[in-house]
């Protein structure tokens, strides 16, 4: 039996004004697809690095000791022969932490309450960083190529964290060493509306002499997508018997 017409045209109204009440909350939601934390500044959104290649912009590197110093010397001679030597990546492996800072491919910043999640194009890496207040114990029989992470707020502010990072992975493609002991510090803040600013700090107790600073800067790519990421289907820089890899150098570098 069909409704009565009052009830159907209560039932249509009922409908169309529920209808509009979901599209005002929509449209009044601060939610996007990669941000969902409004208790906090807005960082995400795809980015790219601004020169990337070098850890440091103007090429810089920590003030080396010992073995590490003898290590980058003798790399930086191989790499201006354009030889991969140590580079893990011309095999396909991870560059790890904190050269996935530098790389030169995109990456997404989704925020969601009590996590910032990292998506990044190269070697289709995941960083999931929690902000929930959780603190990590340095353990270097857990180290991984990526390490461990935690963050905070501080203001408009991500402070990120990271120990645990594997000690035969390197800074950048030019060879830059570090030992197991590396602890990084990411300070990331929306420099602008398509600029964001990453103020990264190392210390390594058995590497380097002292702390190491550098600013990186990344540009807004709204239009862009993050795309499939298979190094070992297409690897164009894989060494050969003799460890040289068709990557080389782009300039010659001093230790």
């Amino acid at each position: 039996m069909n409704p009565p017409l009052r009830s159907r045209n209560w039932l249509v109204l009922s409908a169309l004004v529920a209808s509009a009440w979901l599209r005002v909350a929509i449209a009044a939601s601060p939610f996007g697809p990669l941000y969902a934390d409004t208790a906090h500044a807005d960082l995400s959104g795809l980015w790219l690095v601004s020169g990337g290649f070098y850890f440091s912009p103007d090429r810089a590197i920590p003030k080396l000791l010992g073995e590490y110093k003898a290590t980058y010397a003798r790399r930086t001679e191989a790499f201006n022969k354009g030889v991969a030597v140590d580079d893990v990546t011309a095999d396909c492996l991870p560059a790890g932490m904190p050269h996935l800072l530098t790389v030169p491919y995109p990456f997404e910043i989704m925020q969601t309450p009590g996590r910032v999640t990292f998506l990044y194009e190269y070697d289709s890496v995941v960083r999931r960083v929690p902000t929930d207040g959780g603190v990590v114990t340095p353990d270097p029989d857990k180290a991984t190529y990526h390490g461990s992470s935690w963050g905070r707020w501080e203001g408009d502010t991500l402070v990120v964290e990271t120990v645990n990072v594997r000690g035969d992975t390197q800074l950048d493609f030019t060879g830059i060493p570090h030992s197991d002991a590396l602890h990084i510090t990411e300070r990331w803040r929306r420099k602008d509306a398509k600029t964001l600013e990453n103020t990264i700090t190392l210390t390594d107790s058995k590497a380097f002499a002292e702390p190491f600073t550098t600013t990186r800067t990344y540009q807004l790519k709204p239009k862009w997508k993050i795309a499939e990421y298979v190094c070992e289907e297409n690897n164009r820089n894989a060494r050969d018997e003799q460890g040289r890899t068709s990557g080389g150098a782009p300039a010659k570098l001093t230790p």
